[in-house]
């Protein structure tokens, strides 16, 4: 891939055919790095972090295949998979206490629809969201279409989640609104996205896993992603930098991209695609044993810090009720 750039004249500066999504600050854009055949811009007015151009097309569809999302949508072996529901579930118990009696929730890219089945099971009306690809299951409760297609009513959920989610879309501001248009007043987002201002990733640079570019369009850092949100008409009440499923293992693969220039190989070994020797699978599992320990205390010190590898946000559509007066 190349792309036509205008270079400014000043220190790695350029000009782009485009706005930011955020505050339509319209450059110069100054390149972080450049992590080939793909560059990163941020934008001067919010900070934003976006690569350009944007796959689209065919090219868009073709990052989301079998290979990425697995084989009946299975990623890994049965360990890890329970391993994952198990966490799941506990991200379920914490988001349990803040939807009411007949509450709806609505999970945007919800995978195989584990948390919907959790939330359902619970006595809640709960539905799915994901993309359409050949061969998708078929469930009444999960919608292989984009939100603004699915024609919610107006004020229709009590809760709305966007794990790992928003970097991956074109049109992240657009989604955001019609969000907050179909959650009632009071109603909550829990969104999530990888932290690209945490030490993970700016110790790790271009070698940070949770880059993954081109899929990943968009990097956040916290302002941003505030801005972002209240740009929208969300209020945060709750941050965190800390998600067990996804710090760790981003950290292990970090180091490992870094130290043996991995490239996500043993991403791609748990996946079941190793590539290489029988002896080169070998060495990676025993580079990752040797780093699993140290890379739990590294992402648990970063999240102490409040610089932990993933940002998940909890935001409310205000509820527009007036403000009680003492007497």
């Amino acid at each position: 891939m190349s792309i036509a750039l205008e270079y400014t004249g000043s220190s790695n500066s350029y000009r782009l055919p485009r706005a930011c999504p955020v505050c339509s600050a319209s450059g110069p854009f100054d390149s972080p790095f450049a992590a080939e055949p793909y560059h990163l811009f941020r934008c001067p007015g919010c900070g934003l972090v976006f690569i350009h151009p944007l796959p689209d097309g065919e090219e868009l569809d073709g990052l989301y295949d079998e290979s990425y999302y697995g084989k009946g949508r299975r990623k890994f072996s049965g360990v890890l998979e329970a391993l994952i529901a198990a966490l799941t579930f506990l991200k379920w118990k914490r988001l349990r206490p803040f939807l009411g009696p007949g509450g709806r929730l609505l999970d945007i890219g919800c995978g195989r629809g584990t948390l919907v089945g959790l939330a359902r099971a619970a006595g809640f009306e709960a539905y799915g969201l994901e993309r359409h690809f050949p061969g998708a299951p078929f469930s009444p409760n999960i919608f292989y279409h984009d939100l603004t297609e699915c024609k919610f009513p107006e004020r229709h959920f009590q809760g709305v989640v966007l794990w790992h989610v928003l970097e991956h879309l074109p049109s992240p501001v657009t989604t955001l609104q019609e969000i907050h248009r179909l959650l009632e007043p009071g109603g909550w987002l829990s969104v999530a996205v990888p932290n690209f201002g945490g030490a993970q990733a700016r110790a790790s640079g271009k070698d940070w896993f949770h880059l993954d570019l081109p899929r990943h369009f968009w990097q956040y850092e916290l302002p941003v992603l505030e801005k972002t949100l209240e740009g929208v008409g969300f209020t945060i009440s709750r941050r965190a930098t800390l998600s067990l499923e996804y710090d760790w293992f981003g950290t292990l693969q970090s180091w490992m991209n870094r130290v043996a220039k991995n490239q996500n190989r043993f991403y791609s070994l748990l996946k079941g695609r190793p590539g290489g020797t029988a002896g080169a699978q070998a060495t990676q599992l025993s580079l990752a044993i040797a780093l699993a320990l140290p890379a739990l205390a590294s992402a648990l010190w970063d999240a102490v810090r409040g610089q932990g590898g993933t940002l998940t946000l909890l935001a409310q559509k205000p509820s527009n009720k007036p403000a009680a007066t003492g007497s």
